[in-house]
Order: C-alpha cells, then structure tokens, then sequence
C-alpha cells in the first residue's frame, strides 16, 4: 500500500486551515514541505487539523517543527487541532508537545 497525504485548505483571509489526511511520514513529508512553505508565506495564523491523520514519523514531526519556526520568524501563529490519541503519544514522546499550541 502505498503511503498517501491528502491536504486540503480553508482560507478564512490572514487565517487558513490545513486539512491533513491520510500519513505524514518520509514517504509524504517532501510533498507536505511544499504546501506547508506556501501556507506559511501566505497566511498570519495557520491551524493545522488532524482529525483524519492516520499517522505521523520523525519525518513528519520535522516538517512541522520546521513549519513552527518559520511562523514564529514572522511573528505568526500556528495552532494544531484535533490530534487523535496515537498521534499525540508521538508528540508526548518525543517531546514535542511542549511546542506547539494545540487547540
């Protein structure tokens, strides 16, 4: 089976909405990079929602984390929303739960 990431925006003005469904892993993350560098550029306030991640790797944590930081460089805000139990075990873990603003 092949991994697979679909995501989809909600634009709501200075803020957008990205949709993430299916894995965030090695496989998908180079893909995510390039929406998630758009969204950034783009947008004052980025929510990121979880509710039909299947699954996140290191690979996928990276991509956010970098995501985290280039929002913070231009005094943005990125909020992540709807993260199911088994996701939020893999920010637990590695730590980086204290990071980001989950709403």
């Amino acid at each position: 089976m092949a991994a697979h990431l679909g995501i989809k925006l909600i634009n709501r003005g200075e803020e957008g909405e990205l949709l993430l469904k299916g894995r965030l892993d090695s496989v998908t993350s180079e893909e995510a990079a390039e929406y998630l560098e758009a969204a950034a550029n783009r947008f004052e306030h980025l929510i990121l929602n979880m509710a039909e991640l299947d699954y996140i790797s290191s690979a996928g944590l990276r991509q956010i984390k970098m995501l985290h930081v280039k929002m913070q460089k231009k005094l943005g805000a990125l909020s992540i929303k709807n993260v199911n139990d088994n996701i939020m075990e893999v920010f637990e873990m590695t730590g980086f739960a204290g990071l980001f603003n989950f709403v």
